[in-house]
């Protein structure tokens, strides 16, 4: 599989949903992080690669796409979801965003085979299924457990600062390349 065909499909796949794309770069949505700088970095690397199979960014590349394809596809879920309502999806976009950010810390503390983490784990699964029970439309909230979540995943950011998230890997590529 060459440049043309890996590419190809990341242009594809970008035109496929550049409703969404467009919507989350139009209204600054907190989810933006989560695409553009995927596919500004992945842009890039087709501006500086003439083949990209010969080239040491092919897995940069390959995992890039791997990770806006997870992305955009599990956004355009929680959009269905939200019956295509796009202000409201806008509006549950901290949840969404709260969401991605605990299923990858999660991801990363189950990688850690030295350190013993089961009860941060067991308290992200039941935050995480808070977030995930209260991203449908119309629903009251307590205003209780969801400051009480809403403290527990800032705890978390917190507790493990010195993992780096993937959307703020790629957010300093773009810083560091001026892209």
């Amino acid at each position: 599989m060459g440049k043309y065909s890996l590419y190809t499909d990341f242009e594809n796949y970008v035109k496929e949903n550049q409703l969404l794309i467009n919507f989350l770069e139009k209204e600054q949505s907190l989810l933006n992080d989560y695409v553009s700088p995927i596919i500004k970095t992945m842009t890039y690397i087709m501006k500086q690669t003439a083949d990209i199979v010969e080239s040491n960014l092919l897995d940069i590349f390959n995992f890039g796409f791997n990770l806006l394809f997870e992305n955009i596809e599990q956004l355009k879920l929680y959009l269905r979801q939200l019956n295509n309502d796009y202000k409201l999806f806008d509006k549950m976009s901290l949840y969404i965003k709260i969401i991605f950010d605990l299923e990858e810390l999660k991801v990363e503390l189950i990688k850690d085979t030295e350190n013993d983490y089961e009860n941060d784990i067991k308290s992200i699964d039941k935050t995480l299924d808070f977030f995930e029970e209260i991203i449908i439309p119309n629903i009251s909230l307590n205003e209780f457990e969801l400051d009480k979540y809403l403290n527990l995943y800032y705890e978390f950011l917190g507790k493990y600062s010195e993992i780096n998230l993937m959307v703020d890997v790629f957010s300093e590529y773009c810083g560091t390349y001026g892209i």
